[in-house]
Parts: structure tokens; sequence; C-alpha cells
């Protein structure tokens, strides 16, 4: 209470009470004045004074229950908006002084959030368009690979088997519809089916692991955007291991607390140069940017790991996504950071 007189809106909130109260004071002397020059009964300046005063009582009283109060109660509703959104935007705001600040602050904040949905909205629409391009006859695509997996084995050709199995295991993956939203543990097996495409084209040059420092198997419950893992192991593979003459590992690396799920997919690749890494992180920050879907060439370092973030950022919002950390000649770490979120 004190902090709330203490504070300048004490002037601006209780302005118009003190203006009627020294109103009714002065008016109520100067009547009461004995040396008016008029000659009217006592009696009726008091019958003056009690109506003057019931008027100035009334009309505080209006003023309080039909602006003070609805004023302060919107008020107190806005400002504890701004105060929960806050939280959200990492307090991206400061706390308002007067009622046109946390208009100003309402205002942006619905901007904001009109913007995100937009944005979102643009991206589904991408990512759906991407879905309907490779899912062109997916039943000719599945009857090709068991054809030639059908003859491979009739050849004793084991390999080209387990390879036309594994192509099909993977674009049934791709094209399943489960609204985009996956168990980690089938991620984690659809990055084993590709690790295993491309260990037969790359001549089984790289080494992978999948390490759970999780106490139980509840972490692979854990629900998780489809596709997050593969576009970030290829980034891993073609920009890191594939100009290493010697042989490669990636080692994927799994964590959970109670609210946060930590992946970190490491390489000890070629690595990279600091001034290419800021740039890339500050991408993936996007620092000045509006999160959008990402264009450019399958090949462009970073494109495809800067939409997987985006997506996690939509989805669960700007404490989450990826981070990347490199020394060049050593070799890369991404760290994708995600809700503990279970069935």
């Amino acid at each position: 209470m004190i902090k709330r007189i203490i504070n300048t809106n004490f002037l601006r909130k209780y302005l118009f009470i003190m203006i009627l109260l020294v109103a009714s004071i002065l008016i109520i002397t100067l009547i009461s004045s004995p040396v008016m020059p008029w000659d009217i009964p006592v009696g009726v300046f008091y019958t003056a004074d009690a109506v003057i005063l019931a008027i100035l009582a009334v009309l505080l009283i209006l003023f309080i229950y039909k602006i003070y109060i609805p004023i302060s109660k919107l008020e107190d509703k806005m400002s504890e908006f701004i105060q929960q959104r806050d939280v959200v935007s990492s307090g991206s705001f400061s706390e308002p002084a007067t009622m046109l600040e946390q208009m100003d602050q309402f205002l942006e904040l619905q901007k904001k959030a009109i913007e995100k949905e937009h944005a979102q909205a643009i991206m589904t629409q991408k990512m759906k368009y991407a879905e309907l391009q490779n899912q062109i006859n997916p039943h000719f695509l599945y009857n090709t690979l068991e054809n030639i997996r059908g003859q491979a084995i009739v050849d004793d050709n084991f390999t080209i088997a387990e390879m036309t199995e594994a192509l099909a295991r993977f674009f049934r993956y791709n094209i399943s519809k489960d609204n985009g939203i996956v168990k980690l543990s089938q991620e984690l097996e659809n990055i084993q089916t590709y690790m295993q495409i491309q260990q037969y084209r790359f001549k089984d040059r790289f080494v992978f692991h999948i390490y759970n420092h999780d106490d139980s198997d509840a972490i692979y419950h854990c629900r998780i955007p489809k596709m997050t893992l593969q576009p970030i192991v290829e980034n891993a593979i073609f920009h890191g291991l594939e100009n290493k003459i010697e042989q490669g590992h990636i080692d994927i690396h799994i964590e959970a607390g109670e609210q946060r799920v930590t992946i970190l997919v490491s390489d000890d690749g070629i690595g990279m140069e600091t001034a290419v890494l800021q740039k890339l992180n500050d991408r993936l920050r996007n620092v000045g940017r509006k999160i959008e879907w990402v264009e450019g060439k399958e090949n462009n370092n970073g494109i495809a790991m800067e939409n997987v973030n985006n997506r996690i950022r939509l989805l669960y919002g700007n404490d989450y996504g990826i981070h990347v950390s490199s020394t060049l000649g050593v070799g890369t770490e991404v760290e994708i950071a995600l809700p503990f979120i279970l069935e």
C-alpha cells in the first residue's frame, strides 16, 4: 500500500477525488463565511451546505464506481496479461508505468502473436507442399523397391535386398500420416535406418552410436517433431565427415530433465570457422528476422537445420530450439532442446 501511495500514479489516479474534496471545502467555507454581503437566514446556509455535500458525495460515488474502479480493474488485468506474456517472451518488455504504456505493450504483444501465427501457417503450408512432392505415387515406389529386393534375394545379393528394404522403411516413415509429431523411439529408429543407407553408400566410413543417459526408458515415449534428427545427421555427414580422410564418428546423446529433453548430435569432422559458426547461430536465433520457412538448395549448410529450428520454436516457443558448437579441425556438436512431453 505504501508503494502504491508513493508511486507517482497516485496523483494521476486520485486527482479528480482531490479536486472534488478541495472544491467542496472552498464552497462550504465561502457559503458559511460570516462576512457575506447578502442577508440570508443561517438555516438556508446549512441547507445549501448539506445539498452541496450531498451532490459532491453522489458525484464522488459515481466517479469511483463508474470510472475509477472499472479503469483500475482494466489496468490490473492488462498488467497481469503483460506480465504473463513477458514470461513467455523471456522478459522482452519492462514494467509499464501508465495505462497508455500498458496499452502500447498490449498491442505490441498482440501484433507479435498474430505475426507468429501467420508465420506458423505459412510454414505449415510449405511443409505440406514439400510432403506432397514426396508422396507422388508411394505405392509405385514401394512396389518397385519390393520387386528389386525380391530379385536381389533370388540372385543371392543380400546386400541389395537389405538396402532396398531400408529405403522402403525410410520413405514410409517420411510420408506417414501422423500430424508431424512422433515418439522419440520412432525418430531414433528412422535415423538408424538412414545411417544404414549412408553406410552402404560410403562403405562403412562412419561409426554411429546412440547413448541414452536417462535412468528410465520413459524418454523414448517423449513426443518430438518428425524428421528433426535426419537433417542434423545429414549435415554432420556432408559438411563434417565427407571430406575427412580417416573414419568418422557420429554420436547421439539423449539427456532428460523434469521438463526438458536435450539431444546432442556430435561428429569429429572438419568443424567450422568461428565467423561461420557465429553466422549460423545468429540465423538459428533469428536475430533481426521473423521466423519463417527458409528456401534454399538442399546441400546448403544450415538451411535444413534452420527450418528444423524454426519448426521447434513455432511449436514450443523461443526457449527451445537448436544451438551449434564447433571447433575447426575438431568437430561439431548440435544441441537440440525440446520440452519433455509424453503421450
